[in-house]
């Protein structure tokens, strides 16, 4: 009789969808849904054909009833939410303590996306034109004086057009944008032509075609580049410009302030929300920069959006890394220079080290891991300055004996030491 029992098969509706298993199935797993459904624990309801009826949803059900058969659980194409969901209503704990280790998995440990929203898209700066009009006279310039000379070549000058013109085509790819001081003529236009050297026949041609090149490469305007991130601001990069955004508990996130449209590519940004200056009018300011090469750009931006540039300021080598370290902007190049800005002297400071290959920071405290092994600090609170010759302090903290060069650094201070501080 148990073994008749074990056996019989069980007709089910859930949802509209007719499922049919045996007793065993349904009935292996203790304390469940179905323990207390086939026990008459709970009252059922049979649809016309005599099947228990259940008020689930079919699919999620399916693949229950696929883990009860076979004890393996199949999650392609499911919501691993809403099947957990279902398995906690049929009470298998079982195949609950396998769906939370899978949600643990899925997601990652060290956080969450804490908001997600859509910022519509700003209007482009517009360029200045000065720049490129200078640009456009210069090559026009050029080639026209060129083809000058290049009347006096007939023939031999029409044969190798054809020549140059497969050769530039070839070399497209490797050629390097010009700016306009690159390709400007090096000679004065009332310069007679006899005392200049002819250009091969190809210049023109190979010149024109790096300049139709460089003004077609296309960038997407509104492509962001960068995000940073500081209490409830957040900077955009992008190519040529840069935007910030505020947030507010009545209107959410807006855009309160565009930069100018920069000629160059934007490589860095940094965002500092909180600065305490020694101007009391500015103290309230939130400070943007932003760098392309050797240069770098520092805004003040208050809350209602208004702003004013500080300073354009030169590290004369690329900067690698931008970043603000309490009130200071700090800016580092792998090859041992490093520029600090700092709020309350408003004093831009260039100090040469040895070439850098790792940092960090801590509290107003830069560490500069060095090529040569040696660690250097810098305190950005008290941003001193030798008085003999106006050099920033850098102390070195330690120096490794057989001078291998520090790839990675990281250090922390407690709470104690930053009171101590």
């Amino acid at each position: 009789m148990t073994d008749t029992g074990s056996t019989e098969i069980v007709h089910l509706n859930v949802g509209g969808t007719r499922f049919s298993t045996s007793r065993q199935t349904l009935m292996w797993n203790v304390d469940t849904f179905f323990t207390s459904l086939l026990s008459g624990r709970i009252s059922s309801h049979k649809d016309e054909a005599g099947a228990i009826f259940i008020d689930r949803d079919p699919k999620l059900f399916a693949v229950i009833l696929n883990y009860l058969r076979t004890k393996e659980i199949q999650l392609r194409n499911v919501d691993l939410s809403a099947i957990r969901h279902e398995a906690e209503f049929y009470g298998i704990s079982a195949l609950v303590g396998r769906l939370a280790l899978c949600e643990e998995m899925d997601h990652s440990s060290c956080g969450d996306v804490l908001f997600h929203g859509y910022f519509p898209p700003p209007t482009p700066p517009l360029a200045s034109s000065s720049s490129f009009r200078q640009s456009v006279v210069s090559v026009e310039s050029g080639d026209m004086h060129r083809s000058s000379l290049r009347g006096q070549q007939d023939n031999s000058a029409a044969d190798s057009r054809n020549h140059s013109r497969n050769s530039s085509v070839e070399t497209r790819g490797s050629h390097s944008r010009q700016t306009s001081r690159e390709r400007r003529p090096q000679s004065h236009p009332g310069t007679s032509s006899t005392e200049l050297k002819p250009d091969p026949p190809s210049y023109g041609i190979t010149r024109r075609t790096e300049t139709a090149q460089a003004q077609c490469t296309y960038v997407d305007p509104l492509r962001v580049t960068m995000l940073r991130g500081h209490q409830n601001w957040i900077c955009a990069a992008y190519p040529h410009f840069v935007c910030c955004y505020r947030m507010k508990d009545s209107t959410g996130w807006h855009m309160l302030w565009k930069s100018q449209h920069m000629d160059t590519q934007v490589e860095r940004v940094a965002l500092s929300a909180k600065v305490i200056s020694s101007n009391q009018e500015n103290s309230n300011n939130k400070m943007v920069a932003a760098s392309s090469g050797s240069t770098v750009w520092l805004w003040a931006v208050r809350d209602e959006g208004e702003s004013r540039q500080i300073g354009v300021f030169d590290l004369h080598v690329s900067v690698d890394n931008l970043f603000f370290i309490g009130n200071q902007l700090v800016a580092l190049s792998r090859t041992g220079r490093v520029g600090v800005w700092h709020s309350m002297t408003q004093h831009w400071q260039i100090q040469d080290v040895v070439p850098i290959t790792s940092y960090d920071m801590a509290g107003s405290f830069l560490l500069l891991g060095c090529q040569d092994g040696s660690i250097y600090y810098i305190d950005m609170q008290k941003f001193p300055l030798r008085m003999k010759d106006n050099d920033l302090l850098v102390t070195k903290l330690y120096t490794d004996p057989t001078s291998d060069m520090v790839t990675a650094l990281s250090v922390y201070l407690t709470p104690k030491t930053i009171c101590a501080e």
